[in-house]
C-alpha cells in the first residue's frame, strides 16, 4: 500500500509541473525542492526500492525503502504543518505523518526472511 501511494504521488507530480504554484500548502515543500520532478523522483525511488526488495525477497532492501519513505513523508508532513505560517494542524499534516508512521511501523515488522511478521 505504501508503494502504491508513493507511485501515485510520483505520477501526479511528474504529470503536474505547476502543482506547487497552485496552492499555498505546497509553498514549504517547494522551498525544499523547487521542482515537482525532484519530489516525484524521491517518491518514485522510495517506492521502487520497496518493490524491488519485495520482488527479490530482500528484507534489508525493503527496510531501506521503508526508512527512506518515512523520512520522505516526514518532510512532506512538516511542510504541510508549517505551510499556514505556524504550527497549525491540518489534514495534510495528519495524513502524511500517518503514512510516515506506517512506514516506520512496517519497517519494524519486516522479518529477517522478508515477510511481515
Amino acid at each position: 500500500m505504501l508503494s502504491y501511494i508513493s507511485l501515485g504521488w510520483a505520477y501526479v507530480l511528474f504529470s503536474s509541473p505547476q502543482l506547487f504554484e497552485s496552492s499555498q500548502s505546497w509553498n514549504e515543500v517547494e522551498a525544499i525542492a523547487s521542482y515537482e520532478w525532484v519530489v516525484a523522483s524521491c517518491a518514485f525511488i522510495c517506492a521502487i526500492t520497496k518493490v524491488i526488495g519485495m520482488a527479490l525477497g530482500n528484507a534489508r532492501l525493503r527496510r531501506i525503502g521503508l526508512l527512506m519513505s518515512a523520512v520522505f513523508w516526514v518532510i512532506i508532513a512538516a511542510g504541510m504543518l508549517i505551510s499556514t505560517g505556524g504550527l497549525n494542524m491540518n489534514t495534510g499534516f495528519i495524513a502524511y505523518s500517518g503514512i510516515a508512521v506506517m512506514s516506520l511501523w512496517t519497517s519494524k515488522e519486516v522479518g529477517v526472511n522478508g515477510r511481515v511478521q
